[in-house]
């Protein structure tokens, strides 16, 4: 995996050249040939999977993933560091250049070789910021991808890299060289009960990734270590057969009868 690390700066990118398709393919290869699948009949099944597919209308961005990858930095930042923040610890609204604090100069500090431009156009896209005037404004402490199918597509495909880089390198570890990989998993847990479940989920997950993402901010900031590499962590739910937002998710004209006939009946004087 080939990285750069830039000299007395912060963060490291990979170079855009990398193919991740075959970074994605060689880990999860490794990952399934180690549990005991054959590399043979796997060869065979994923030409099987690839055959009815179409080619797609663009071609893939590899650089798009990192760019995508590193736009809530910039936000992170913006509500972290007390040059972007007023007396009441609010991010303050920001030209986008000129004396003083300004975008360019934060987007400057934390993705030195983004274009400030192409930046602001996406946090934009993504209703990260709002313009004021000649100012921004953020909107929210978090980036909401679903606004963007591309930018989702690349935020997601950078979480599942992810994971099938700890999982890979776990299953050949010993224990005290291994990276936290948990989960907490219900095999009989109520349908009806997942709505409320994923709301209160995704409140618990975003005050946890807040704290954390605070504490490694905090980190960079007072590290002085010309070597850096990219940490995530990640949350995620998952269900088994998959109801939310899928057919199963909406109840069948036979379920709604009987829920009416229940309703009228438990209504009688």
């Amino acid at each position: 995996m080939t990285r750069t690390v830039r000299k007395g700066g912060r963060g490291s990118q990979r170079h855009p050249n990398v193919a991740y398709s075959r970074e994605f393919l060689q880990r999860l290869a490794r990952i399934l040939v180690h549990s005991g699948h054959s590399p043979r009949k796997l060869v065979q099944e994923f030409a099987q999977v690839c055959k009815p597919l179409k080619e797609p209308k663009q071609p893939w961005d590899p650089a798009r993933l990192t760019f995508v990858a590193d736009l809530p930095h910039v936000m992170a930042h913006w509500h972290a560091d007390p040059q972007y923040l007023d007396a009441q610890g609010t991010p303050i609204a920001l030209p986008l250049r000129g004396q003083g604090p300004s975008l360019a100069e934060l987007i400057a500090r934390v993705l030195p070789r983004a274009p400030a431009a192409e930046v602001v156009n996406a946090l934009l896209a993504l209703r990260a910021i709002r313009r004021q005037g000649t100012r921004y404004r953020p909107t929210n402490r978090y980036l909401a991808f679903n606004h963007q199918r591309a930018s989702a597509l690349a935020h997601g495909l950078t979480a599942l890299l992810g994971m099938l880089r700890t999982v890979e390198h776990n299953v050949s570890k010993p224990a005290s060289q291994r990276l936290l990989e948990r989960a907490a998993i219900n095999p009989n847990f109520p349908v009806d009960a997942l709505p409320l479940f994923h709301q209160r989920l995704k409140r618990l997950a975003a005050d946890f990734l807040w704290s954390v993402d605070g504490d490694m901010h905090r980190k960079e900031r007072r590290s002085r270590s010309s070597r850096t590499t990219r940490v995530g962590v990640g949350v995620f739910a998952f269900e088994d057969p998959l109801f939310t937002g899928t057919h199963r998710d909406r109840p069948s004209a036979d379920r709604r009868r009987t829920g009416l006939t229940r309703s009228r009946a438990g209504n009688r004087p």
